[in-house]
């Protein structure tokens, strides 16, 4: 039988069905056939049963395992990397919001910004092993189009991805305190059902629509009722930001916490994908969990925003699936993203047993998987899932075999030891270069539109 890629002599992790139990092959190799995993096995077995393939890629002394999902993205959000604004405007959480995510960045945004970003986020998540988003499009005064701007950028780079605008009554410019304007949301429903009818949700589609929701404290009951309802209709899910302002700013507005308020409005669900979920109470944890409600802990946003830690033990503890994210505020490489939710929770508890790195692992692969309802495509190697592969070179210090490789994860792993990604069967990064688009095309581009952004607030660049 014939292949179209014979991965062959790597060190194969399936992480089926988890980090834990999933099957090792010491010298294993992997058969792809459009765009699924034909065959797992040892080299021999595979080779006699595929001793043909259009690509044989010798794996000797490499790792080969399922790509990396990320739960929560604002790849647009690159504009504003590294932007020299006045930091002294930024005494809190909610200067932040206000300044620098929505005067200096979201309300500056345009179509070519959101197209020329997206590209480069996605290529560089793709050099350092992350093969799937759940990416948040904001941006008021980029409508309508912003979806359709993404939505062909995630097109040409290769990556996979769920994809929605977010609905929000904020009005651009004016405080959140003074007004909201339900029109504004009637826009960003507009936006993401106009994605939906060209990206529909529960189809075999490298790119979907996932409905896109900002937080309970910027949207009515009635607007979050309807999120709810177009959720169902398109079985689309949901994305939202909960619990990433300080608690008292929704009882002083509602009486009422976020989870509360969501729950009450009836948006909860297990087809929601929460980011954030840091001042949480007990009984707001156990919102979550009797919705079954998936969580995105964005551990580096969080720092920034000197938001504290999210309660992640505790909602591991009650059974809540666990993923991460990262707002594409910092690197790209989901290295650096891995080591920190593994390190910072042992650090503010006082406790190293927490987080192990099986646990970890998990965070960014099955449960991710399962979080984007795509349990049964990604987050693993096993025959019948797509193939979504990477093969890493380790830069390692000490042996990476059998028993260290799960541990290489947390202790050494960098994205720039992954060397070759295949999505969807295609193989979008070669021996370290993209096969899609131009790197120093996209990244020139993504450059002229953030000196565009900057421009816009007074610095010339």
């Amino acid at each position: 039988m014939k292949a179209d890629i014979l991965i062959k002599n790597g060190l194969v992790v399936t992480f089926e069905k988890d980090a834990m139990t999933g099957e090792i092959i010491e010298d294993g190799a992997v058969a792809v056939i459009g765009n699924e995993i034909a065959a797992i096995g040892n080299t021999a077995q595979i080779e006699a049963e595929y001793g043909e393939a259009d690509r044989v890629i010798d794996a000797s002394g490499k790792i080969v395992m399922p790509g990396f999902i990320i739960t929560h993205t604002h790849m647009a959000y690159l504009l504003g990397h590294n932007q020299p604004v006045d930091f002294t405007q930024l005494k809190s959480f909610w200067d932040m919001l206000q300044k620098m995510g929505w005067e200096w960045l979201e309300d500056l945004q345009t179509e070519e910004g959101i197209y020329a970003a997206t590209r480069y986020a996605a290529m560089k998540m793709i050099k350092n092993g992350t093969t799937t988003v759940c990416d948040l499009i904001e941006g008021p005064n980029a409508l309508p189009g912003a979806l359709a701007a993404g939505g062909r950028a995630i097109e040409e780079v290769g990556i996979r991805a769920q994809v929605g605008f977010e609905v929000t009554e904020r009005i651009p410019g004016v405080s959140i305190r003074e007004k909201l304007d339900p029109g504004m949301a009637e826009k960003g429903f507009k936006e993401n059902l106009d994605f939906l009818a060209r990206y529909p949700a529960g189809q075999d589609n490298r790119i979907q629509g996932r409905l896109g929701v900002h937080t309970a404290y910027t949207n009515s009951p009635e607007t979050l009722k309807k999120a709810r309802e177009i959720a169902d209709r398109y079985g689309c899910g949901i994305q939202i930001h909960v619990a990433e302002i300080p608690r008292a700013f929704l009882v002083e507005k509602f009486g009422r916490s976020a989870p509360q308020v969501l729950e009450d409005a009836g948006l909860l669900g297990p087809d929601v994908v929460a980011a954030h979920c840091i001042d949480l109470s007990a009984e707001d944890i156990e919102i979550l969990q009797r919705n079954r409600v998936n969580v995105s802990h964005t551990p580096m946003t969080n720092s920034l925003g000197g938001n504290g830690v999210a309660p992640v033990p505790e909602m591991l503890e009650q059974g809540i699936n666990m993923t991460i994210g990262h707002d594409c505020f910092f690197t790209l490489d989901t290295s650096e993203y891995i080591r920190y939710a593994y390190l910072i929770h042992k650090a503010h508890n006082a406790n190293p047993m927490l987080i192990p790195p099986f646990q970890v692992l998990d965070f960014v692969l099955g449960n991710a998987a399962r979080a984007m309802g795509w349990g049964d495509r990604i987050g693993s190697l096993a025959v019948g899932k797509k193939a979504d592969i990477l093969i890493v070179q380790p830069d390692s210090p000490s042996p990476v075999t059998p028993s260290s490789v799960i541990s290489y994860f947390t202790m050494t792993f960098l994205g720039r030891d992954v060397e070759s990604v295949i999505i969807d069967g295609q193989l979008v990064l070669d021996e370290g270069k993209m096969t899609t688009v131009n790197e120093e095309e996209v990244a020139a581009a993504c450059l002229e539109e953030a000196r565009i952004l900057w421009r816009k607030n007074g610095i010339e660049v």
